[in-house]
């Protein structure tokens, strides 16, 4: 009977380890699919019209919020990928640019996510700034 628990015991060990390879590979494949996809919504929507460019941005950065969230992405990741979306549209200072708060909370709003989780969201990416807060609610808003 011992042999027969160890056996089990080391299939269910191998199991969990196979499992969780399997994990972090579908993680990493699926970042970079977010990545690949706002690149190439980026290439294919460019404009020339400084409004165009705006909203294609928020569009990207929407895209890019909803499947970060979604696939459980790294919070240090996170502002990395939308300073990337940023210097592809030609968006300088992002940080304070409308656009970038509001695309975010437009991707919260297309997730599954509560109004704590969005709470949390919001403190953790704007560090409490109000202004931040508003644009990203008023984004989440405009999904719902």
């Amino acid at each position: 009977m011992k042999s027969f628990d160890r056996l089990r015991t080391c299939a269910l060990a191998a199991a969990i380890a196979l499992a969780a390879a399997s994990f972090a590979c579908s993680f990493s494949y699926s970042s970079k699919s977010i990545s690949d996809s706002s690149e190439s919504s980026s290439e294919s929507s460019s404009s020339s019209s400084p409004g165009s460019n705006q909203t294609s941005y928020r569009k990207d950065v929407e895209s890019y919020t909803q499947a970060f969230v979604v696939s459980g992405g790294n919070e240090g990741a996170f502002f990395p990928g939308i300073s990337d979306l940023a210097k592809k549209r030609g968006i300088t200072d992002w940080e304070s640019n409308e656009n970038t708060w509001r695309g975010i909370g437009r991707g919260l709003g297309r997730t599954k996510i509560d109004s704590v989780q969005l709470g949390v969201y919001e403190t953790n990416w704007t560090a409490g700034d109000s202004e931040k807060i508003k644009l990203i609610r008023k984004g989440f808003d405009e999904t719902r």
